[in-house]
């Protein structure tokens, strides 16, 4: 018992008035300091998974951003450590904020789900206990990569993409099918390209949607050094994504894409006839003298560590800072 009330139990004690009328005022006291301690003893227990996803639905549709950020990382705090049966309890109402009319509810319950697929143990590594739970909210989930929200789309991508490393059948088909979307070619279609490239590089599906987003007439430099980024960075490699990504080196490419492919050269892994033709195709834009000197100056830096063996990656690919111009002396 807290020492306050241990005291006023004390207190009451040494006052007490000994007349049997006295008796109901006695009882009504101590029922009233029982309560108080009950009221206190609730108000230090923890705060249910419930209640803190409420306060952050409270937050954001209050409009306090900071306030309701700082809710979902307690939210996702205790996600993670709360046991399986606790998280399953509080599943359908995170899937109903999925489906709310609020754009920043849509949001954090969505991270929800992040939190919930990034469960860890104490060394870190994923636990993987509650992906069970929700493989079934999937076509749910898929529903917002066309959410009117590009923040939401690309967290939506998110979640999906956490489904590793034993991915569902169903986790495919929305995010391969947004790779066709007339309006794919976004930071959206290249965070997409990001997952399908951790989710399963080597199904034939997977590749041939990548390659044809890839060299789409509508594609545009950000988007495309992203994608090609991340097909380079990915943990494993396919050969036909590869090449795909090979055919950005040359005009009419602009610069800026040209050179993303050429540092990401040594990171990918090419069929021996495409890595024999590409390396050199590399010693005559080295040697050219018509090609941009960014360009070159690339070519120049790749060229003699590239072995075609990704797990022996060359030096940090650097290129040297811009000449600055000199001052008009004629002036």
């Amino acid at each position: 018992m807290p020492r306050r009330l241990l005291r006023s139990f004390q207190v009451l004690r040494q006052s007490l008035p000994t007349a049997t009328s006295s008796r109901f005022r006695l009882a009504g006291i101590l029922f009233g300091l029982l309560c108080g301690l009950l009221c206190q003893a609730h108000a230090q227990a923890p705060a249910t998974l419930a209640t803190l996803l409420q306060e952050c639905m409270d937050r954001a549709n209050a409009g306090d951003s900071s306030a309701a950020f700082n809710a979902v990382l307690n939210l996702a705090e205790a996600l993670g450590k709360a046991p399986l049966s606790e998280v399953k309890e509080v599943l359908p109402a995170i899937m109903q904020a999925v489906d709310d009319k609020n754009p920043a509810i849509r949001t954090l319950a969505l991270n929800s789900l992040v939190a919930i697929q990034s469960r860890s143990n104490p060394d870190r590594t994923l636990r993987g206990d509650a992906l069970p739970l929700l493989e079934p909210e999937i076509p749910r989930i898929a529903a917002h990569l066309t959410d009117d929200d590009t923040h939401i789309r690309s967290t939506a991508a998110n979640v999906l993409g956490g489904f590793s490393p034993k991915p569902p059948e169903t986790v495919f088909p929305p995010l391969i099918a947004y790779l066709k979307r007339d309006d794919a070619v976004s930071s959206v279609g290249s965070s997409i390209v990001f997952q399908l490239v951790r989710l399963g590089p080597q199904r034939p599906p997977v590749a041939t949607a990548i390659t044809g987003f890839l060299n789409r007439n509508d594609q545009t430099p950000d988007c495309l050094i992203s994608s090609i980024d991340a097909i380079a960075h990915a943990p494993i490699q396919n050969e036909a994504i590869d090449t795909g990504v090979v055919h950005n080196l040359d005009p009419p490419r602009p610069t800026a894409v040209r050179i993303a492919v050429i540092r990401d050269l040594p990171e990918l892994q090419l069929p021996g006839d495409v890595f024999t033709a590409t390396q050199a195709r590399l010693r005559q834009i080295a040697a050219s003298e018509q090609e941009d000197a960014t360009v070159r100056t690339a070519a120049n830096s790749i060229l003699p560590c590239w072995t075609n063996d990704r797990h022996t990656p060359c030096p940090a690919f650097t290129l040297p800072p811009p000449t600055p111009e000199l001052p008009d002396e004629s002036a």
